[in-house]
């Protein structure tokens, strides 16, 4: 029981470092945006740099997959691949944190699809949690106006994200976490960079500020917050994953106040308590767990 809890607190750790780390990702974007990029050529070289950084730091725990691994892996990857199309194109006309608020409906999204494909048991905490993270996204994104097709490409970007997530918990958890993260990475380069040729935006600007956020984008938002997510989740479950990765929203809507002046109003900060509750509400038995880890009389029982 003890490796059981010290492996669902190590998953909680790592969910929170990829949170941090796609925080940051729509931030790097309007800075690549700000200095002429596109969003086709951004993803191009995000997943191409991303691809060849997870080949530079594989392990031999990434290596001799099964076939039918490879091609189930790259599956998914597709998933992550247009989730991410609708995801930056929409962030080339809504502001970064209205895009990180619309997004954060997928908790629930994931709560709900696992619950009615019978994947998680529908559980009090859960249903509440997830409830409170939505309601804490519908209230700060009262800044949208009118709505428009980038809204609803974030939402689209939010379900295939949700599904994504649940794929990857339910085929792909006996998996090396590199493993899946390079596959990923791999799909979304194979597709990315042939779109991106076709429409003639292969190019980046020259402008250093672009090529310093995609390398960000490349290596701290895919490379680092993949690995980690991947690797929580399969310690986790997709569910307690979702919910907790919606923390991510508040460390965007804090980067782009600071970076962007983007402000954050009476109810963005409402519906922000509401994420950071609902983190908690899943998590609670994790972060106890964390507490007792730092008193002197803890014993813990190392991880395999």
């Amino acid at each position: 029981m003890a490796v059981v809890r010290d492996e669902q607190t190590k998953g909680f750790l790592l969910v929170l470092l990829s949170t941090l780390a796609y925080g940051a990702m729509p931030i790097f974007g309007k800075v690549a945006y700000a200095a002429g990029a596109r969003a086709t050529s951004l993803l191009a070289w995000r997943f191409a740099l991303a691809t060849l950084l997870f080949a530079l730091f594989a392990t031999a725990k990434s290596k001799g997959l099964a076939r039918r691994d490879h091609f189930r892996l790259w599956a998914i990857g597709s998933v992550f691949v247009t989730n991410a199309l609708c995801y930056f194109k929409g962030l080339e006309s809504v502001p970064a944190s209205t895009a990180a608020l619309i997004v954060y409906t997928y908790p629930v999204m994931v709560t709900l699809i696992s619950g009615v494909l019978g994947l998680d048991r529908f559980t009090l905490r859960g249903l509440v949690a997830a409830g409170m993270a939505f309601t804490g996204c519908a209230l700060t994104a009262g800044t949208v106006e009118h709505g428009g097709p980038g809204v609803w490409l974030v939402l689209i970007s939010a379900l295939l994200y949700s599904i994504y997530m649940i794929l990857g918990s339910r085929y792909a958890a006996h998996l090396p976490a590199e493993a899946t993260a390079s596959h990923t990475a791999q799909a979304s380069a194979a597709l990315c960079i042939p779109f991106a040729l076709s429409q003639g935006e292969v190019l980046l600007p020259p402008e250093p500020r672009a090529w310093v956020a995609v390398l960000a984008i490349a290596f701290l938002s895919t490379v680092v917050a993949l690995r980690a997510l991947l690797s929580g989740m399969a310690r986790i479950g997709a569910v307690k994953a979702a919910v907790l990765s919606s923390f991510e929203v508040v460390v965007t809507l804090i980067l782009a106040a600071l970076f962007l002046g983007e402000e954050l109003g009476t109810r963005s900060l409402v519906g922000a308590a509401l994420i950071l509750g609902a983190v908690v509400l899943q998590n609670l038995a994790t972060l106890r767990r964390l507490a007792q880890r730092s008193g002197p009389a803890t014993r813990e029982v190392a991880s395999p």
